[in-house]
């Protein structure tokens, strides 16, 4: 073969591969992989960015998958004009928020060295999730918190740890098994609509209740009307003791048992870490039905509730391999998604498989969790609290 061939060949198949470039990743990587030297199994793992993810991805390091990042964020829309008759603006209505704001400003906060060229740098939170991203540390950009696996947000919407996304949609008023295995257990609590033209309710994670060792803690959104971000609508119990965090970023608050748990507010209010030695790590947000989500969603949300639910990152350390739940089943090794690929909306069933009696019962009929005290956690419920909203102080006044 003649060398002048070879060298015409090439040249045809470099036309051939830029002209095949999708659009956006000419600026953009197509590909991805991990960099972290502790995630030895998946660091420098080639991974092609999905056909969906125009602006490219990274890889996201614990569950060697490919996340999506969005491009620029453009300037948020303005908020739709009012003409009211009096010249003064009118106060916001009932039951939905306030205009939208600009784009929530992030930064990598870890201090590991291995991280040192991201810390502290400010990103813009993508267009897609304005209020609710992190900074991957490791790529140094912003992704999306329910964009990433582990993650329940939405209509229940799931990211397993095999990175497929799921939706579950329970019952409402119903409690579920989300992960549960020896060491371990943690119920949802759904609280939600029904929808005369469809066959379920629309559901939201209102509140979780953790199991582990001889402990517990429950996290949940307190019902409300009228949402004002600056209000704090969380409610924090541990072994059955309410948890009164001051309202500023920072606040911290430790347990004096083994293993050591934390809870720490990354917002002023409505956002939380909940950290458990060894076993795992949470993030919590407080979010409403907006006016627009149920405009576009047909949730029918009226002005004495705007349905204020969770949305949750989880992280595990120490699951088995015999790790079960709507969401734990997902971590085991050997799982193969039973969801229908391909299809706009990919459901889980299960509902009396997940089933379970109450907030802290470990008795759906796929539990693995051994109560040490089961009287103790038994006696436990879900407070039933109503809020006025707009109230001077520190915090919401509640009565049971």
């Amino acid at each position: 073969m003649s060398r002048s061939y070879v060298v015409g060949l090439i040249v045809i198949l470099l036309v051939i591969v830029v002209e095949a470039t999708p659009p956006g990743i000419a600026d953009h990587p197509s590909h991805s992989h991990c960099s972290d030297d502790e995630i030895k199994k998946c660091k420098n793992l080639p991974h092609v960015c999905p056909k969906f993810c125009p602006n490219g991805c990274i890889t996201e390091c614990r569950s060697c998958k490919p996340i999506c990042i969005d491009g620029p964020s453009p300037s948020p829309p303005p908020p739709t004009p009012y003409h009211p008759h009096p010249p003064q603006s009118p106060p916001p209505t009932p039951g939905h928020p306030h205009p939208p704001k600009s784009p929530k400003k992030v930064k990598c906060k870890s201090k590991d060295k291995k991280h040192s060229k991201c810390y502290n740098q400010e990103h813009t939170c993508p267009s897609t999730c304005p209020g609710t991203c992190k900074v991957d540390c490791v790529s140094c950009k912003p992704v999306c918190s329910c964009d990433k696996p582990g993650a329940v947000c939405q209509d229940p919407r799931f990211i397993g740890a095999d990175g497929i996304t799921f939706y579950f949609h329970g019952k409402k008023d119903k409690d579920f098994c989300l992960v549960s295995d020896s060491n371990l257990h943690i119920n949802g609590h759904f609280i939600g609509k029904r929808n005369e033209n469809m066959k379920r309710d629309f559901t939201w994670v209102q509140a979780i209740g953790i199991l582990y060792d001889t402990h517990n803690i429950s996290v949940g959104a307190l019902k409300t009307a009228t949402w004002d971000d600056a209000i704090d609508r969380l409610y924090l119990n541990f072994d059955g003791e309410s948890i009164l965090l001051p309202e500023n970023e920072g606040a911290r608050w430790q347990s004096e048992t083994r293993p050591t748990t934390s809870i720490t507010r990354t917002s002023d209010t409505n956002e939380i870490i909940i950290e458990v030695e060894n076993i795992l790590k949470i993030t919590a947000k407080v979010v409403p039905i907006t006016e627009e989500e149920s405009r576009v969603h047909n949730y029918g949300i009226t002005e004495d509730d705007c349905f204020a639910h969770l949305e949750l990152g989880f992280k595990f350390f120490a699951l088995s391999d015999e790790v079960s739940g709507v969401l734990g089943q997902t971590y085991r090794r050997n799982y193969v998604s039973r969801v229908k690929m391909g299809v706009l909306m990919p459901v889980m069933g299960g509902d009396k498989e997940f089933s379970a009696s109450g907030l802290f019962n470990a008795d759906c009929s796929v539990a693995k969790f051994q109560a040490v005290n089961e009287g103790l956690l038994n006696n436990l419920e879900i407070p039933n609290l109503k809020c006025s909203s707009g109230m001077s102080g520190r915090g919401v006044v509640c009565r049971r």
